[in-house]
């Protein structure tokens, strides 16, 4: 067995490094390094929690030490000393406080089952989903071709591409964050996971500066991460090493069947199976019935590691309550809090639902037990640090308006036929999840899994009656991937159970991956499909960054101040290049239509100031709104020369108010005077 450990140890570091020299360059792999020791300021405490010998106080360490990092990168930035000297010192200080806080602590605060090399074999195994699933996609990610054209897969656009604006603003290093299309008014986002690579990209020289690349490698680290703790709370649930894995993987590549509902309709209809390049294949059950969206952990991977953030924490919280029940001690509920707390800085939403959930999961066991009293006084400790989380996220406004904006009740997607879509979304992954439901009892299981069969039910509950008024698929995507992060914990019980449950689990795995896995193939494929240039909904499949554009915007960030404000016509631009400016020249918008966050009427008004800006044939006029405004640079290419055909002259007329600062065969940037 330790032969086979350090074989597939040392595959999955080839493959690693691989894909990161692939994707972001030898300089990736410095950031890769650095990533890692964002981890190590929680490993002290994970030793305390699971101990220093077994993996799970290894992945829980890890997990905590990205939340603890991220606090002292921001404790410099709020206290106006960002720096490579005060981040570096405000890790070593973490580090040190870990240490002194936890070395008292002999033996394990959560007594585990013995951690052995099958374990650790059946860890490492799973965790080749990650250069395998997240690989191709960030290979092929802003890819050049030799003309030094870049390209973008759809869906990076809105969610990759928007994260380099949120990172590009937080090494600005202004505390709380400006909004980058509103600069009077906060950034209302969860940007807490950002923080890292914001502070290595801010005070790092060469290849560390670049954002884009620091990214593609934070996410890498993250899915780690994420399949770690997918396993870690498996394992806790059900301590059978392959079991486990089976279920981390079941829940990862086969947890829709979308895809071969696809593939079987354009069968029917005599459509080549080339087809599903053009399909969003992971939104099936939306775009062809109506239902929710619902999208699996490949997604995670790929577009929103800082959801995956809050569900690593909350797995880390989830694996306390499923190994220990109410009857552990108040440190471990503690840092079971805690867990949950950077839960809630990462994601809000995410970490209450993982906290409450916490909490009733503890409560009930207690109610169950001999000393309930007792029990519940000593799991309250979860408590305070949750609520320490919450005032701090209101404290840097991350939430906005948003909760005024949810809505209660079965509407929209969540009317159209939910079990019929559910089972379509979820069903390969949730059927050996009941299996596992079932068998859990036959091995004396069932207490450890109240945890994971409370998110199920209240994530579906939440995913089917609160929704968001802005963004009805934003609370089914969160509910989904919660419920998946769960799955792994109930469907492993089947595997681990008497062996006619082991069949049935068998059987079951075999069915799950026959339908689901053709959704994570194609999904694959079409994340790092560059090459399909065809026109999607609304939006281009590929988008294109021309070589003209990326010299422009690079002459943006070498040229102009940090804060500088440089604005494009964003109602022209639709859903394609509306961040190029935050995302690609690292620059603020005075007015925008930001895609990715909470919808405000005043987005529309200052962009009708700017079409009017563009529009007019009167300089002054044009002038008087970009002065009120504080637009300090003025771009025009290719979208507003076709919508403003005359308005555009004027500010190559009119140089006592509009300087031409930079021109290329594409793009004009003109200095407001």
């Amino acid at each position: 067995m330790k032969r086979f450990v350090w074989s597939i140890a040392s595959v999955l570091a080839a493959a690693l490094v691989l894909v990161i020299v692939l994707a972001s360059g030898i300089g990736g792999l410095l950031y890769g390094v650095l990533y890692a020791v964002t981890l190590v300021p929680g490993l002290p405490v994970g030793f305390a929690l699971f101990g220093r010998r077994h993996g799970a106080g290894w992945i829980a360490g890890a997990a905590l030490g990205y939340f603890i990092t991220t606090l002292a990168l921001w404790l410099a930035i709020a206290l106006s000393l960002p720096s490579i000297v005060t981040f570096i010192g405000g890790w070593v200080l973490a580090l040190v406080l870990t240490w002194v806080s936890t070395r008292g602590v002999v033996t394990p605060l959560v007594p585990l089952p013995a951690w052995t090399e099958r374990d650790t074999a059946a860890w490492l195994t799973v965790l080749l989903l990650v250069p395998g699933i997240a690989g191709p996609p960030f290979i092929r990610l802003g890819a050049r071709d030799a003309n030094g054209n870049r390209y973008y897969r759809a869906y990076f656009t809105a969610d990759f591409v928007w994260h380099m604006a949120v990172t590009s603003e937080l090494k600005k290093f202004a505390m709380p964050p400006r909004n980058m299309y509103m600069p009077h008014r906060p950034l209302h986002y969860y940007w807490a996971y950002y923080i890292a690579p914001a502070a290595i990209a801010g005070t790092g020289p060469g290849q560390l500066a670049n954002v884009e690349a620091d990214l593609k490698v934070n996410a890498i680290g993250t899915a780690l991460l994420l399949v770690s703790t997918l396993f870690l709370a498996a394992w806790t649930a059900v301590p059978h090493a392959f079991a486990a894995a089976a279920g981390v993987t079941l829940a990862t590549v086969a947890s829709s069947a979308e895809g071969t509902v696809a593939l079987l309709r354009l069968v029917e209809r005599g459509a080549p199976l080339g087809a599903v390049r053009d399909l969003n294949i992971d939104a099936i059950s939306n775009w062809w019935f109506g239902g929710l969206r619902i999208d699996g952990i490949p997604r995670c991977f790929w577009w929103v590691p800082q959801h995956s953030m809050s569900y690593i924490l909350g797995l880390v919280a989830l694996a306390v309550v499923n190994a220990s029940g109410s009857g552990g001690g108040a440190a471990a509920y503690w840092i079971a809090g805690a867990a949950l707390a950077g839960s809630a800085a990462f994601n809000p939403f995410v970490g209450a639902i993982f906290a409450a959930v916490c909490c009733v999961a503890l409560a009930l066991d207690a109610l169950i037990s001999p000393d309930p009293l007792r029990r519940l006084a000593r799991s309250a400790a979860v408590g305070l640090p949750i609520l320490v989380a919450l005032v701090w996220c209101l404290g840097n406004q991350m939430v906005g308006r948003a909760p005024g904006m949810l809505e209660l009740g079965l509407l929209g997607g969540a009317r159209s036929a939910p079990v019929a879509n559910l089972s379509l979304s979820l069903g390969p992954a949730l059927v050996p999840a009941l299996a596992g439901m079932l068998a859990a009892r036959s091995i004396g299981r069932f207490r450890a899994i109240i945890a994971p069969v409370l998110m199920m039910i209240g994530a579906l509950i939440v995913m089917h009656f609160v929704r968001l008024r802005v963004d009805e698929s934003w609370v089914a995507f969160r509910a989904g991937q919660m419920i998946l992060a769960v799955t792994p914990c109930l469907s492993a019980a089947a595997f681990a159970a008497a062996p006619h449950w082991r069949r049935v689990a068998g059987a079951l795995s075999i069915a799950a991956l026959i339908v689901g896995l053709p959704t994570t193939i194609i999904d694959v494929y079409n994340a790092q499909d560059i090459a399909n240039l065809a026109a999607g909904p609304g939006f281009p499949w590929t988008q294109v960054l021309d070589r003209a554009h990326d010299d422009a915007v690079e002459w943006l960030r070498q040229t102009t101040p940090p804060t500088a404000t440089v604005q494009l016509d964003a109602l022209a631009r639709g859903r394609t290049t509306w961040s190029l400016i935050p995302s690609f020249a690292e620059r603020r918008m005075s007015a925008g239509l930001p895609r990715t966050l909470v919808d405000d009427p005043e987005y529309h008004a200052r962009s009708e100031r700017v079409r009017v800006m563009y529009a007019t044939l009167d300089a002054r006029e044009a002038w008087t709104i970009a002065r009120f405004l504080r637009v300090n640079y003025i771009w025009v290419d290719e979208v507003e020369r076709a919508a403003y055909p005359a308005g555009v002259k004027k500010f190559d007329q009119a140089p006592q108010y509009f300087a031409p600062a930079y021109r290329n065969e594409e793009v004009v940037i003109y200095r407001v005077q």
